[in-house]
């Protein structure tokens, strides 16, 4: 599976609060505000709408237009707390500071709290056994990765394999593919599944070449989708998310894992088929043209691969189907090819259980592994083994004595049902470094977070797509934009459920927004921070300093801003809200 997850480098505030998972914003598009295709318009009382997913709660999330030529902040908009019980969010640009003909980006600043800095904690769970009205049976996974790629359209999607032909009450056999939130972003209605990728027993026409396939999923660093027939003896590959899979290897017998090297023309395949590791220099072709490399020969069953920042080859082997021990090896694949059992490097045993699938988690050094973790899930093949399955991780990898410890098994969550994980089971990582636990024994979904060291973590993402803008009239408001202080009405009025209050700065600022009734009680306080020079905007989902929410009415809001040179503004305005 793809592991190239990228990471922005995060900045790190102290605050106090609810926790929440490392929170970062992806499946991001402008439209009109009505959500029909943007028309480069923004000063026509309509402005662009930003939408995005969050993986869990952010307290806050900052919203910057950005203009491309010359990298300038034209305009700023807050938002207060959002996660997935609003998804997908949105946030309103209405114009101000654009200019005719301009190109526009757009980033996504997020802040959440941490969950712990000590241990794995699982912040989101589900039962896919549990989704009425058309799922009543399991997802019979076997296989998911991640789109970390944050320039494609894709970015955030999970693309799971779900191998179960046997009848349509269930996940059906093809690829499912999901929000970075875990919900459902299938084709299909109240569903994951992509419909055109259907195998022919539910009603497609896709040849899996029988069960148990599809096999594995993996993401390369153009958005592609991988996957593998272990009985059909193929690999496929879907270049968007609305393309048929197409084979692009065939004749290889039983792949299991899949891991996707480099890009473009030096893009290469390492599969994991049943007692070896081939590489397959696939490229940009549609089929393979150049012979398989015979990488390792191991005399055990390969379940997965992947390689390390240093080069080096990880495969998980296992005596038998069901039977221990099992083992992580590490492999030097720069010399002479191919490599046997002798020549691991690190040989790290499981006497209990049969390691089954990695994830690796690339450090900020991409030229060593020093930095690198790997995990991988491991099922329990003795009934008494109660600490050997679940995940594991590893962070020392040189040396005899590599540091390997369980950082989480299914009982951790307080919904599952426990027992044991299994061997068709996987992980991945998203963007920001959570793990995506398929566990195969109950099917169930689980969202962990990692241990950080500081309360809190704000990430940036970028959109992948640019706003581009048609000729677009001189306001008044862009001619005072650097001279005075401005305070708009809120957009739009009335309103219902938010509504965005924006304004002005001649200076960089220290600024509140407060939102007061009719009797000059304190509603909410909506920001209470630093803001730059120019427009600044703050998105008011009518909750009140409880988090409930308000009723029908009329309110004000006032900003008051102390700009950096000692002046100070101050204005107020109405807004109602009809519900």
């Amino acid at each position: 599976m793809n592991k190239l997850v990228s990471f922005l480098v995060a900045v790190l505030i102290i605050v106090s609060g609810t926790v929440v998972a490392d929170v970062f914003a992806s499946r991001m598009k402008v439209t009109n505000p009505d959500g029909t295709p943007f028309d480069g318009k923004v000063n026509d009382g309509s402005g662009a709408k930003i939408w995005y997913y969050l993986n869990d709660t952010a307290t806050t999330v900052v919203v910057k237009i950005v203009e491309t030529g010359t990298n300038t902040v034209v305009a700023t908009i807050n938002a207060s707390e959002q996660g997935r019980s609003t998804n997908p969010n949105t946030v309103t640009w209405d114009g101000t500071g654009a200019v005719s003909e301009k190109k526009y980006y757009y980033t996504i600043t997020t802040t959440g709290f941490v969950y712990s800095d000590t241990k794995y904690h699982s912040f989101y769970f589900q039962n896919t056994t549990d989704v009425p009205p058309l799922i009543t049976r399991g997802i019979y996974t076997r296989g998911v990765d991640i789109n970390n790629t944050m320039n494609s359209p894709g970015f955030g999607y999970w693309y799971a394999s779900c191998a179960d032909p046997s009848s349509n009450d269930g996940y059906k056999q093809g690829t499912l593919r999901y929000n970075p939130d875990g919900s459902f972003a299938g084709t299909e209605q109240n569903h994951p599944m992509l419909s055109q990728t259907l195998g022919m027993d539910n009603g497609g026409t896709f040849n899996w070449g029988g069960s148990p396939a599809p096999w594995t999923s993996a993401v390369d660093s153009k958005g592609r989708i991988y996957q593998v027939s272990n009985s059909g003896n193929f690999v496929t590959r879907m270049d968007n998310d609305s393309a048929v899979p197409k084979i692009i290897i065939s004749n290889i017998t039983a792949p299991r894992g899949i891991y996707p090297v480099g890009e473009d023309a030096n893009l290469v395949l390492y599969i994991a088929a049943d007692t070896v590791v081939w590489r397959a220099p696939i490229g940009m072709s549609d089929t393979l043209t150049a012979p398989l490399e015979l990488v390792g020969s191991f005399g055990l069953f390969a379940r997965d691969v992947v390689i390390d920042d240093a080069g080096k080859m990880f495969v998980t082997l296992r005596t038998g189907e069901l039977t221990a021990p099992g083992y992580i090896e590490r492999y030097d694949i720069s010399g002479t090819l191919p490599i046997k059992r002798t020549d691991a490097i690190t040989s790290i045993a499981s006497p209990l259980g049969l390691p089954v699938c990695f994830e690796i988690k690339h450090g900020s050094d991409l030229n060593s592994a020093t930095d690198d973790t790997i995990y991988y899930a491991v099922r329990r093949a003795s009934g008494t083994d109660t600490t050997t399955f679940g995940i594991h991780e590893i962070t020392t990898f040189d040396g005899a004595f590599p540091e390997v410890k369980q950082i989480y098994k299914n009982s951790d969550h307080p919904l599952s049902l426990g027992g044991n994980n299994r061997q068709d089971a996987d992980i991945a990582l998203d963007w920001a470094g959570n793990i995506v636990w398929f566990e195969n024994a109950n099917e169930e979904i689980v969202m962990i977070a990692t241990p950080r060291s500081t309360p809190t973590v704000t990430l940036t993402t970028q959109g992948p797509d640019l706003i581009s803008l048609a000729i677009v009239a001189s306001t008044e408001r862009e001619d005072r934009a650097l001279t005075d202080f401005t305070l708009h009405q809120n957009f739009p009025n009335p309103f219902n459920p938010s509504t965005m209050i924006s304004y002005i700065l001649p200076s960089d600022a220290r600024v509140s927004v407060v939102v007061y009734d009719l009797l000059g009680n304190v509603v909410n306080e909506l920001y209470n921070g630093n803001a730059q020079q120019g427009y600044n905007a703050v998105l008011w989902n009518t909750s009140n300093r409880n988090g409930g929410k308000v009723a029908s009415g009329m309110y004000l809001y006032r900003v008051s801003a102390v700009m950096n040179d000692g002046r100070s503004c101050t204005d107020t305005k109405r807004m109602l809200l009809l519900k």
